[in-house]
């Protein structure tokens, strides 16, 4: 089926969907001040190789520099207070820091108890830009980062990507994933972390997985984005020829028009086959046909805290984040040997019976041998 077909199938009535991102979150819809943050680091230590902490965390804010260009990060061995006389656990007293401590601001509920923090980020924003962030690495998880090699490396590059106002990620590769697998390699920037930066501070064509133009129902000019793609190693490839017995996942990322910030809303995806047969994703995750194009259930909440909002499509459980759908939606409906093409949209409350979407969608196609 052509595509111009599928979305002329998908725009009667209502009208559809937008094409499904990468899963990378933005937390903010601004970006750092000038693109710039100078943090003081006083990280007093060794790491295994020989080298201090504070060299590590140099080395570190290098990983997001080289990734972009764009990007003006810098450290002084400076001892600065990181906490501010407000309350407890807050860090806004104007000074970006990164520290070693045993609690966060007074509070050790993060460093204690059956999941403990490697390390803790406040970051402050208005409407304009990410004003101040604050990096305090769990003291008790020191005598690991002196001995693990590459541990801290990979906490660090992860904990300034939240400085730059990344949220975790659903793709299992990214360092800006929930939970880190530490050591064993240097960490490297995954297709999905680099798609943030590119949304974030650089051009969205610079992510691979980038699928067309943002659009609107109601023929409205959006800023919106989405990128996204299926891949079976975890995120580090994207593609879209599989064999039958391939396990897919397929990650999306909604980046909401910047306008939309702090607007409730809600999440849809669309599959259609090369027959044009319907089917949508409920928000149990799985997908039942679509009858009604102009009636498209909710794939989950938009959420109003947050700029970018990523979803796993079809895959396994990622951490309680989405549920599975079990077998590929090839095998369930018998699609061996064609194509699926999925669509991801979202749709403001306030705007019932709006669009907003991406001119191209994720393909997925079935090898027949």
């Amino acid at each position: 089926m052509k595509v111009t077909r599928m979305l002329s199938i998908l725009f009667l009535g209502a009208g559809l969907l937008h094409g499904s991102a990468q899963a990378f979150e933005l937390s903010f819809p601004s970006p750092l001040r000038n693109n710039s943050h100078t943090y003081y680091a006083h990280l007093p230590g060794m790491l295994p190789g020989g080298h201090s902490f504070f060299e590590g965390f140099i080395r570190s804010l290098a990983v997001w520099m080289d990734a972009s260009g764009n990007i003006r990060l810098s450290a002084i061995d400076e001892e600065r207070e990181a906490c501010s006389d407000n309350s407890i656990g807050s860090t806004q007293n104007g000074v970006n820091t990164a520290t070693f401590s045993d609690s966060f601001c007074g509070d050790d509920s993060y460093f204690a108890g059956p999941t403990v923090a490697d390390a803790v980020t406040q970051t402050s924003w208005n409407p304009f830009a990410i004003l101040e962030s604050d990096i305090i690495f769990n003291e008790g998880r020191k005598p690991l980062f002196e001995t693990v090699e590459h541990y801290f490396h990979h906490v660090a590059v992860h904990e300034i990507g939240h400085t730059l106002g990344f949220g975790h990620s659903a793709v299992r590769s990214a360092i800006m994933v929930s939970r880190l697998s530490h050591g064993r390699r240097d960490p490297v920037l995954s297709i999905d972390d680099r798609c943030a930066l590119a949304m974030r501070y650089g051009n969205p064509a610079d992510c691979p997985i980038l699928l067309g133009e943002g659009l609107a129902t109601n023929g409205r000019d959006t800023n919106a984005r989405f990128v996204g793609g299926a891949t079976t190693d975890r995120g580090w490839s994207f593609h879209q020829q599989f064999e039958p017995s391939d396990r897919i996942t397929i990650y999306g990322t909604v980046v909401k028009d910047r306008s939309h910030a702090r607007r409730p809303g809600n999440l849809h995806v669309v599959a259609s086959t090369e027959d044009g047969v319907l089917f949508a994703r409920h928000a149990d995750g799985n997908f039942h046909p679509l009858a009604d194009v102009e009636s498209i259930p909710s794939a989950g909440e938009l959420k109003i805290d947050l700029y970018a909002q990523d979803l796993v499509i079809i895959g396994t459980r990622h951490f309680g984040r989405e549920p599975s759908v079990g077998p590929l939606i090839g095998t369930v409906y018998q699609l061996v040997g064609q194509t699926v093409y999925f669509y991801l949209a979202y749709s403001l409350d306030e705007e019932p019976g709006v669009y907003y979407y991406g001119s191209e969608p994720i393909r997925v196609s079935w090898s027949d041998d």
